[in-house]
């Protein structure tokens, strides 16, 4: 399997709520060169994927009061399809097919080692066919905002 070398200019939003977990990924993603933003939650996400363009989103499933799955619906619904990595702590065989219904592309089960997240992004590098993997829209609507 081929790895993405170094980021090639991948810039990817991480959707996590447990800072321990935030930076441990931030950390080791910048140094292998991809652009990193971090989201705590998903009112915080939808405002981050409005303002720029993602390569690729790394989502929490459970983020506090948040869903990921709904976040990850949503994202489907409205907006172009940027690959989504969905993982989670509750890795069953159910949760992995929730997942893909939700529309994620991959599924990663926590604990993982840091090389196979980097594996699972390099299937969504920028050197593959974004049409293999991600379907576009002809506009770009906003996301509704989280009421509290």
């Amino acid at each position: 399997m081929s790895v993405v070398q170094k980021g090639e200019g991948m810039r990817i939003l991480v959707v996590e709520d447990d800072e321990r977990i935030v930076a441990f990924m931030k950390r080791g993603l910048e140094a292998e060169d991809f652009t990193v933003d971090v989201a705590l939650g998903t009112s915080h996400a939808f405002d981050l994927i409005n303002a720029r363009d993602y390569d690729l989103l790394i989502v929490d499933i459970y983020l506090g009061s948040d869903d990921g799955l709904e976040f990850c619906e949503t994202l489907r619904q409205h907006h172009r399809h940027v690959p989504i990595v969905i993982m989670t702590a509750k890795g069953t065989p159910e949760t992995d097919r929730m997942s893909k219904a939700a529309g994620a592309n991959a599924y990663l089960p926590k604990p993982f080692a840091f090389q196979d997240l980097i594996e699972t992004i390099a299937r969504f590098g920028p050197e593959k066919d974004p049409h293999d993997a991600v379907l576009e829209m002809t506009s770009s609507p906003s996301y509704p905002q989280k009421t509290t």
